[in-house]
């Protein structure tokens, strides 16, 4: 008898391992612009060919071991695959300074690439099916996950998003290239990413997604509200849950499903690509529909119910999150339907939402007629929508804006071979007779909130002016210095006491001499110091005040910041006076238009071929 159970035991310790096995679930790293990022892979083995792709995010100071929000347990029971992407380092005011997270602008910008490298890269490995890729997000990611329903809708099938919505700096773009299905869960006792703020949110992704804006209305007690906004024509559907008693938390057992993630996946595994939709659709929303009462929206109404205004500034208050009619540079239609009484009219007019000066669209509707609007917006604004009724007998029956054509690229198929060009040789720097190439001096800005000193550019050299501390004069970022062997700065005058220098990330910021007139920073060839260079790159050079040990206004005169490349020597000597040049070959035997750094064959006048190193 104690045979057979440890069998058994044995049999089911085997079968457990089966199901909670994961075929890959391990961290990778990919180049993408540049940049080495990270993500981890998991791919259950209840994986199968066309399988489902997850993107999941995780929230602001939050890592991708997190595995945050798309559990895995739901992965290995539904068969898809989930990649978790780390952030990078983003400036967060709320946190006073940098930490983990995204860039949610709602642009179509490095995260967008992040995400097509990482789907491109899987596809090599796994079979994925293109039109089932999925985006969803806790916190900073949940507001990733509205920025890339808007910049990345033609990647995405369908989003979701737990506890994340735009606010604050991220409260941008929410018209993205066509509708797309998105579903949103929040606790009502959230007040970090404030459930205060999500009407908002709903009343503008239920216009965009061109949704019925009176919802269906299901009631848990204790656990739930739940508000589903069905789909109007060529739209898609939007679903807010309400969890009671939740504060900022990524994973819930309060949804229908009694679990989140569950939840999410039973909303957003519905979608493909493929879903038919009117990709032109960008607003929609008919305020005279049945059970629709604008004043609860965000809408201004009058007491005779004639005048109707959406959109308004945004205060101090209110987390930047604000009603307002948002458009990227297109041309468009607003396609308007009214019925009235005879005589009897309606007016619509789009206005910049905080200059009342600029008026984008100014036109009046009889009753009876349906018109189409044209509109041109030159680059991405913000607006009011101001209705104004010659009756309040007077209805819509259309009120919906369209771009005249698609906005933005079908970026999700398969890579297509493309035939590769020779490579051209590398543009070859002009290096003075002592080897000095100048490398531009910037004030350049990238995660870090510094103040910049004054800049004034002579013929001759820059003088910058500092005033306090923590201001930067020069700031160059990711320098090719392939070839080369120390970097050095060059000043027109003796420097005064208080500039500080520093080569990040391999060196700690440290004075410069006063009274020098040039810096020199060698590039570490040993095993001791901080390695300057990483694959051919210096990661900055920055020159700054940091706290006292100067007397302000602090000047100082550079003539500028160089890169020096090593001497050029001979491996095969050239004896013929007579002898010259006459062509350069790289050693796979492309033509050259000048010798590149390192090995060249050249082809003299005399017909020899000797082989040098520049």
């Amino acid at each position: 008898m104690v045979k057979k159970i440890s069998t058994l035991l044995c049999l089911l310790t085997m079968i457990m391992c089966q199901v909670s096995a994961a075929k890959v679930n391990t961290e990778k790293s990919i180049t993408v612009n540049g940049k080495t990022r990270k993500y981890i892979l998991y791919v259950p083995n209840s994986v199968k060919d066309n399988a489902p792709l997850i993107i999941s995010l995780h929230g602001a100071a939050g890592h991708d071991t997190d595995r945050s929000p798309f559990r895995m347990d739901v992965a290995d029971n539904v068969g898809c695959i989930v990649v978790y992407p780390q952030g990078e380092q983003q400036y967060f005011p709320v946190f006073g300074g940098n930490t983990n997270g995204w860039n949610a602008t709602g642009e179509r910008n490095e995260e967008i690439d992040f995400f097509k490298a990482i789907i491109n890269e899987t596809a090599k490995e796994f079979s994925i099916n293109r039109k089932r890729i999925y985006c969803c997000g806790f916190s900073n990611g949940g507001m990733m996950t509205y920025a890339a329903a808007s910049a990345a809708s033609d990647i995405f099938a369908a989003c979701a998003s737990i506890s994340g919505f735009p606010l604050n700096e991220f409260h941008h773009r929410h018209t993205g290239y066509r509708p797309v299905p998105l579903i949103h869960i929040h606790g009502k006792a959230d007040d970090f990413v404030k459930f205060s703020c999500t009407p908002i949110i709903r009343d503008n992704m239920v216009a965009r997604n061109g949704c019925n804006p009176k919802p269906t209305v299901t009631y848990a007690n204790g656990r739930y509200t739940k508000y589903e906004y069905a789909a109007g024509e060529g739209g898609f559907p939007y679903t807010f849950i309400a969890i009671d008693g939740m504060g900022h938390n990524d994973f819930t057992d309060k949804t229908p499903e009694g679990n989140s993630t569950r939840t999410m996946w039973n909303f957003i595994s519905k979608y493909t690509l493929d879903d038919a939709c009117d990709k032109t659709l960008k607003w929609r929303l008919n305020i005279d529909a049945e059970g629709y009462d604008p004043a609860q929206h965000s809408w201004t109404v009058n007491n005779t119910k004639t005048s109707f205004l959406y959109g308004k500034a945004k205060t101090n208050n209110d987390n930047n999150v604000y009603p307002s009619m948002q458009f990227e540079a297109a041309d468009y239609t607003f396609n308007i339907a009214v019925t009235g009484n005879e005589g009897e009219s309606v007016t619509v007019k789009l206005i910049h939402l905080n200059d009342a000066r600029k008026v984008l669209l100014n036109t009046t509707v009889k009753a009876g007629e349906e018109v189409s609007v044209p509109f041109t917006v030159k680059k991405y604004d913000e607006y009011r929508m101001l209705i104004t009724k010659s009756s309040a007998n007077v209805k819509f029956t259309k009120c919906e804006i369209h771009s005249t054509k698609v906005i933005g690229n079908e970026d999700n198929k398969e890579p297509e071979v493309e035939p590769q060009p020779e490579p051209k040789p590398d543009p070859q720097p002009e290096v003075d007779k002592d080897g000095l190439v100048k490398i531009p001096m910037t004030q350049g800005k990238q995660y870090d909130t510094f103040a910049r000193t004054t800049e004034v550019v002579g013929e001759d050299y820059n003088t910058y002016t500092a005033t306090g501390d923590l201001q930067i004069a020069v700031k160059e970022m990711n320098i090719d210095v392939k070839g080369c062997d120390y970097v050095v700065v060059k000043f027109a005058e003796p420097v005064k006491a208080g500039w500080k220098i520093a080569f990040w990330q391999s060196q700690d910021l440290v004075e410069i001499p006063e009274g020098a007139t040039e810096y020199k920073f060698v590039f570490a060839n040993d095993d001791k110091s901080p390695k300057a260079v990483t694959g051919d790159v210096l990661s900055q050079i920055c020159i700054m005040t940091f706290f006292g040990g100067y007397t302000a206004p602090l000047e100082a005169k550079i003539r500028g910041v160089y890169k020096h490349y090593t001497a050029t020597t001979a491996v095969e000597a050239v004896t013929s006076s007579l002898a010259m040049p006459v062509a350069y070959y790289s050693t796979s035997g492309t033509k050259l238009n000048a010798p590149l750094h390192g090995i060249n064959i050249v082809r003299m006048s005399d017909g020899r071929r000797v082989k040098i190193r520049k």
